[in-house]
């Protein structure tokens, strides 16, 4: 068996979001892949007028082909983990039967788990502020002040320089495809999911993500749920986040025994 982690970024994000917990993970035998959604549209600095152009389909069938490719290589479906946005397109893969089992982080949720807060408002404001119908033919940079707010509310201040440095553009049309509603059929979801929530998250609130956990109760294999309440959405590279690793690492193990990784 090999162990082959492919790891997907969120929204305004690229693969180095991830550069925390990758070392974790290697030590513990899994080889990790974690690219960036077309960085060529989805730049750091000024993106081209072509970025608007991208849906969130697009995002999942990018993200289904890396899966895919893995395991034409390999031989074996991989473990997907996704961090927010990157949680909602993980649902997606085992949804298509493309992962060994998934991770969900502080995930974005589907439709019917959606909640409205002012959290999330107040997070995504400098985009939602321009109305959905011009925000759809543009691309979009999350705020410094929203992440620092919904984002970064359990990250040392002195970090949010250094991180903001490497925050990048997503396209209007993803912002409104995520804002009608994603569905997922949770019946097709036939292999292990473990959700994490973070109690003091501001951009996917825990009302919300306990929603999904409650959905993926109901899944072919029902899901798995840790919260941990002194994180907030950037989990991924917070004070603590080795302790999260360790219990993400302990759960694959359980979860998946050596025949569950065969494609």
């Amino acid at each position: 068996m090999t162990k082959q982690l492919l790891m997907i970024h969120g929204v305004g994000c690229g693969g180095d979001a991830w550069d925390e917990m990758i070392p974790h993970f290697k030590s513990a035998g899994w080889v990790c892949t974690a690219p960036t959604l077309f960085p060529d549209q989805r730049t750091i600095d000024e993106p081209p007028a072509s970025i608007s152009d991208l849906r969130f389909n697009d995002y999942i069938e990018e993200c289904s082909r890396w899966a895919k490719e893995i395991t034409e290589k390999t031989g074996e479906r991989p473990v997907v983990m996704g961090h927010s946005m990157g949680g909602l397109l993980t649902q997606k893969l085992a949804e298509r039967g493309d992962v060994a089992a998934a991770v969900l982080v502080t995930p974005a949720q589907p439709k019917d788990c959606n909640v409205t807060d002012v959290r999330v408002f107040r997070t995504f404001w400098n985009i939602l502020k321009h109305g959905i119908k011009r925000a759809e033919k543009m691309g979009h940079k999350v705020g410094k002040k929203g992440l620092a707010y919904g984002v970064w509310n359990c990250t040392p201040k002195e970090r949010h320089d250094e991180l903001y440095a490497h925050a990048r553009y997503d396209s209007g049309g993803v912002y409104k495809d995520l804002l009608d509603g994603v569905t997922l059929d949770e019946s097709c979801i036939d292999v292990p999911t473990l959700t994490i929530c973070a109690s003091k998250d501001r951009a996917t609130v825990p009302r919300a993500v306990r929603k999904l956990r409650d959905k993926l109760k109901r899944a072919k294999v029902p899901g798995d749920y840790l919260e941990y309440p002194g994180h907030a959405h950037w989990i991924v590279g917070e004070p603590g986040v080795e302790a999260v690793c360790s219990d993400i690492i302990n759960w694959l193990e359980t979860a998946l025994p050596e025949k569950g990784m065969a494609a």
